[in-house]
């Protein structure tokens, strides 16, 4: 049976170490049960490093300093938000991964990002991770198997505790990367692994609403259809509605303007939502007129790093911006949170914070 006490340790020691940058101590599976922030401090060469303590007095995180007086937020159990829903569109460079903070404490994750462009095990959602003092994920959403998607829940995977992993049924044939994160997942102890289908409804937390309006529920591989295999992927993204009091958020992977206009014809006004994850970074094949009707979002989140794609695209910024829609960019604004207070009724408590500010990771 897994030792869950020692699982929050790890993954503490791994915000620790992503944090701070330790060479030894990268990853929790090389922690020690017993390690303090003194002992594995002792063990590694930072020249510099004050230590106090793991914890402050209101048992939050820490600030500590290293010899180039670079501030660090060190994580602790009390950084996670106070009750109501929070949601991160986390700045992964070009990739996808949304954080969400559920009203009873447990969280969930869409999409992992990329893998480190430089070449690190450390993939960018590790240190937001990190600053948000996360030992545990109770629900992974790969909306679909694209490494911008993917390649950073391999690192969630070996050190985190995962209670269930969704995934659309399509498989990457010209990536091996899906698999492996999927193998991870099947591996995972207590982890379930779910195929959700359009029109299932997806148990989160109590008062929050999750309804699935897309996503490829029956095996296949992208070698198998006629169409470009990397459309066909993105139109198998796993596509959720999220509604908490009163307020909603859309989040729609990667699907293009051919399963926007079949979304927009299924649901119609049913699409309504105050925050849109934008389609596919911005893409001119996503963001479609006839979908944003149907949508109308009063803020528009677009998650994009540096990219050869065009992404995103001016013409899918107009078309966002003609429907009311305010629009960031996580290229150029960082991570940002949406938060919906917990007595919130018709989206009157609904705010942007500035992340930022707030002492959490920019991502940038």
């Amino acid at each position: 049976m897994r030792d869950m006490a020692t699982d929050g340790r790890k993954a503490w020691v791994a915000s620790l170490a992503v944090l701070l940058g330790m060479s030894a101590w990268t990853l929790p599976t090389r922690a020690r049960a017993s390690d303090t922030l003194e002992s594995l401090a002792s063990r590694d060469p930072l020249a510099g490093l004050s230590v106090s303590s793991f914890l402050g007095p209101d048992g939050r995180g820490m600030v500590i300093s290293r010899s180039d007086s670079v501030e660090v937020f060190l994580p602790g159990p009390g950084t996670a938000g106070a009750a109501g829903l929070s949601v991160f569109f986390v700045s992964v460079g070009q990739g996808d991964a949304e954080y969400i903070e559920l009203p009873d404490g447990r969280n969930a994750l869409i999409d992992g990002g990329p893998a480190d462009s430089s070449g690190s095990a450390i993939p960018p959602i590790a240190k937001f991770l990190a600053g948000r003092g996360v030992t545990k994920i109770d629900h992974v959403v790969l909306t679909h198997p694209h490494a911008d998607h993917y390649a950073g829940l391999g690192y969630v995977f070996d050190n985190f505790q995962v209670g269930r992993f969704y995934d659309t049924r399509i498989d990457n044939s010209g990536a091996t990367g899906d698999d492996l994160v999927r193998q991870k997942a099947a591996a995972e102890p207590g982890c379930a692994s779910v195929h959700p289908a359009p029109g299932d409804s997806l148990d989160w937390a109590p008062g929050v609403a999750v309804r699935v309006l897309n996503s490829c529920p029956e095996p296949s591989r992208s070698s198998d259809v006629e169409m470009g295999a990397s459309e066909v992927i993105n139109n198998c993204s796993i596509v959720l509605k999220v509604v908490y009091g009163g307020s909603s958020v859309l989040f729609t992977g990667d699907v293009q303007d051919d399963v926007e206009a079949r979304l927009a014809s299924e649901y119609g006004d049913e699409l309504r939502a105050d925050v849109l994850k934008v389609g596919h970074h911005g893409s001119k094949h996503s963001s479609s007129a006839a979908f944003l009707d149907k949508v109308r979002p009063d803020l528009a989140y677009i998650e994009v790093g540096r990219n050869s794609y065009g992404h995103p695209a001016e013409t899918a910024v107009a078309r966002l911006q003609a429907v009311g829609a305010s629009v960031r960019r996580t290229d150029r604004d960082g991570t940002q949170e949406y938060a919906v207070a917990p007595s919130t009724q018709g989206g009157d408590g609904a705010t942007e914070v500035p992340v930022a500010a707030a002492g959490f990771f920019a991502g940038r």
